[in-house]
């Protein structure tokens, strides 16, 4: 040990050495500083990493050119440093050397930022810490014994250089291989480190892959070293024929562990590739224009849907983008969000690759959100630009906000009963819309809160689309060249469209949801972002099960945000499912005075209260503050909610059923619940719009269709739940394959606005598409003979 402590020594006295060390550790301990490096885990770690990586191969082929020098007895060597005598003392000496800087630039940084997080900030420094030392240490040694691999092996610095230059480009098309050429989005590379997926993925978790991956590192590094130690000659230090069998029986030991691993790649989720994902998802389905792979045991029915709804998808985006893919398009669908992560790295982050006419969705109630968005990408891959089929700047680099808005803009979805259009003045009008001039730009998208750079995006690109036609649109999506495809700047062209949708009418109630529904603002921006990110996502899932442990968690991400009001409201509810109504409705009265002035989090926090009134036998009360609901006029969610409520307490012998409904923790509960009010109050029709809305819900649509007409034709229902139940009556009429039944029912209903129709009469279309191409719409087997 002592002889390695003597050439890390010598080391630190070259200028370049020191340079290196000075840049990770200054360098790494200005990083807390900034946003997301301010605690010792993920970031912090994956700079380090990145640096290390790019920079620790230095101090290799620094000491591998001292011991050159010490064993040629050439040139000043550092004081006390003698020669080994076997080629393996001498390359465990160097590596030891190297590795021993690359290991204690490492130190600083966590210093600062452990202290800084304990002194500056609220964040747990130790809530991600694991990430750090698996993200930085095996790189470090591994750098270290490459880079004495690259000086042992050179004559000159600058040929060791090229040497380590290689070695970390091989690893850089081995790590991108994988993500171009098969179906994941992680990825892991032994030099720069671990990028888990997409960064809307905010939850981050250590998995086993994480552990074999750096396994596999560590692996490399005795590979390289054990290498050096075979090939050196002692007297010369340099690589030459094979002179030590002990060293290459370690060299083959490495490489077969290597391989082994490698071979097993996907089932350690080192990697992933098509034929795996598609053994472990298990079912195949091909239509005229997919090949769909879903998970073994999904109901036939379900799959007949899925298949039509894609082909539905397809002729959409075809009509409005004028291009299509050549090819069948895969779609991956897979059970859980769990499932998605484990195998391709992207959990919550549904995703496209265009260049594979691939995308990756979850299994979601049909029609199903995220699938017409994620298609649009593939779609219009034809008017893309580069190898990727997406919008790119020089060919190279993408602009995420074109790419992403125009997927929106394709998809035009409708949301709480309002439109795109809508959505993104309600935002300006809140001052949340972010600029559109940087939005479409290489940087701007990456700046802004992902909700809010889709959203505005998104209508932006429809406005062009609707207002001068998808062919100059998709003449733009290549590079972003608006001037080009518009022969008017871009600027001018954001100029009209704020104009257009400044101008559309918008109530109070439209433009409190926007706050409410974009108020959260970017990862970057947010105290102590993953910590939170995992403390929210383990208090929801502790809740039914161990709400005294969601409590904890809910209160902590609290304490991180105070601003933001779901921890607290979260903290009442495991509160009250603790039956600790006292303490929930105190947490509930402080949070209620927070949000007085944003109606859309009063009502959530109101409706909140009046459960834990009805809890309290508190009728009164809780009628007071359900009452204060639809005074807020805060969106039809609530709304509802509330009226449906109010009625049960109003009502002789609904307060027991409709209490005990909202409280069931089971589907086939509510629906026993349900049906057994209705036996004692067969005209209600709350009674039969809600055994509508649970059996539409539960795969039965015809029934659900009866009881949904039965609630209309009673005529008492407020018009938030009218409204509600005209469209769920459209889509169960659909679902039973009754399009006479959606034709009628479009030609009924009362005019609820433009949001209300666009999505109304797509179900309408979606009859007119399968009369055409399948001779008639899907008839379920009917459930409950």
């Amino acid at each position: 040990m002592r002889q390695v402590l003597l050439r890390a020594r010598g080391l630190l006295a070259r200028p370049a050495v020191l340079a290196i060390v000075l840049l990770l550790a200054g360098g790494g301990s200005a990083l807390v500083l900034a946003p997301l490096f301010e605690v010792p885990g993920f970031e912090l770690g994956l700079a380090l990493s990145i640096a290390g990586g790019l920079l620790g191969g230095g101090t290799g082929i620094a000491a591998a050119f001292q011991e050159r020098r010490v064993l040629q007895a050439t040139g000043p060597r550092p004081a006390g440093v003698e020669p080994a005598t076997s080629s393996a003392v001498t390359v465990l000496r160097v590596w030891g050397a190297s590795a021993l800087l690359n290991v204690a630039v490492l130190v600083p940084p966590f210093v600062c930022a452990t202290l800084f997080a304990r002194l500056r900030t609220a964040c747990d420094p130790f809530e991600l810490v694991g990430f750090y030392p698996l993200l930085t240490l095996p790189t470090a040694l591994l750098a270290a014994a490459a880079g004495v691999f690259s000086g042992l092996a050179a004559r000159r610095p600058r040929g060791a250089v090229g040497v380590y230059t290689l070695l970390v480009l091989g690893s850089a098309v081995a790590t991108a291989w994988p993500l171009v050429a098969g179906p994941q989005v992680f990825a892991f590379n032994h030099f720069l480190g671990h990028l888990p997926g997409p960064l809307y993925d905010e939850a981050l978790h250590i998995t086993p892959a994480l552990g074999w991956f750096r396994l596999e590192t560590l692996l490399w590094a005795v590979l390289l070293a054990s290498l050096a130690a075979a090939l050196l000659d002692a007297k010369t230090g340099r690589l030459g024929r094979p002179r030590s069998a002990g060293a290459l029986v370690l060299v083959a030991l490495a490489a077969a562990s290597i391989g082994g691993m490698e071979r097993h790649g996907p089932q350690l989720g080192l990697r992933m590739t098509d034929g795996y994902l598609a053994e472990q998802l298990g079912g195949v389905r091909e239509t005229d224009h997919f090949v769909l792979h879903y998970p073994r045991g999904k109901a036939r029915e379900d799959m007949d849907r899925m298949a039509r709804d894609l082909e539905f998808r397809y002729a959409q985006l075809s009509r409005f983008l004028g291009v299509a893919p050549e090819g069948r398009v895969t779609v991956w669908l897979y059970r859980s969000e769990d499932e998605k992560q484990r195998l391709v790295g992207a959990g919550r982050t549904q995703f496209a690759k265009p260049w594979r006419r691939e995308l990756h969705i979850q299994d979601r109630p049909f029609p199903h959100s995220t699938l017409h968005h994620e298609l649009a990408h593939v779609m219009a891959g034809p008017a893309g630009s580069g190898f990727f089929h997406v919008t790119t700047r020089l060919g190279v680099w993408p602009l995420m906000g074109v790419i992403e808005g125009l997927a929106v803009a394709a998809d035009d979805p409708v949301q709480g009963d309002l439109t795109l259009h809508q959505w993104a003045a309600g935002m300006r009008k809140q001052k949340l819309a972010p600029d559109m001039r940087k939005l479409m730009g290489p940087e701007g998208f990456y700046q802004s809160a992902p909700a809010r750079a889709y959203t505005v995006a998104g209508s932006f690109l429809r406005y062009l689309a609707d207002t001068y036609g998808a062919p100059k649109l998709l003449a733009a999506y290549a590079h972003a060249d608006f001037a080009g495809a518009y022969g008017r700047p871009l600027d001018e062209l954001v100029s009209e469209w704020e104009r257009y949708v400044d101008a559309l009418p918008l109530d109070a109630s439209a433009v409190a949801r926007a706050f409410a529904r974009f108020r959260t603002g970017s990862l970057f921006s947010r105290a102590c972002a993953r910590e939170v990110a995992r403390l929210a996502d383990t208090a929801r899932d502790a809740l039914a099960s161990d709400p005294e442990d969601a409590l904890r968690r809910y209160a902590r991400a609290a304490e991180l945000q105070p601003e933001e009001p779901t921890y607290r409201l979260g903290q009442a509810v495991a509160l009250d499912a603790l039956e600790r109504s006292d303490e929930a409705a105190s947490v509930l009265s402080a949070l209620a005075e927070q949000v007085k002035d944003r109606p859309a989090l009063a009502a959530d926090v109101a409706l909140a209260r009046a459960d834990v009134a009805l809890r309290q036998e508190q009728p009164d009360t809780a009628r007071g503050f359900l009452q204060r609901v639809l005074t807020l006029d805060a969106g039809p969610d609530p709304t509802r909610t509330a009226q449906v409520k109010l009625a049960a307490l109003d009502t002789p012998g609904l307060r027991e059923p409709i209490t005990a409904y909202f409280r069931a923790p089971r589907e086939e509960l509510r629906l026993l619940l349900l049906s057994r009010a209705l036996q004692g109050a067969p005209q209600d029709a709350y009674l039969h719009y809600l055994l509508g809305r649970r059996l539409g819900q539960a795969g039965a649509p015809a029934l659900a269709a009866e009881h949904l007409q039965r609630a209309l034709a009673l005529d008492v229902l407020p018009e938030a739940l009218r409204r509600e139940a005209w469209r769920l009556s459209i889509e169960t009429a659909y679902l039973a394959g009754d399009c006479g039944a959606v034709r009628h029912a479009l030609g009924s209903v009362p005019d609820y606005g433009p949001a209300f129709r666009l999505a109304a009469s797509e179900w309408q279309a979606r009859c007119d598409f399968e009369e055409t191409t399948f001779r008639g719409p899907l008839v379920p087997r009917q459930a409950f003979r």
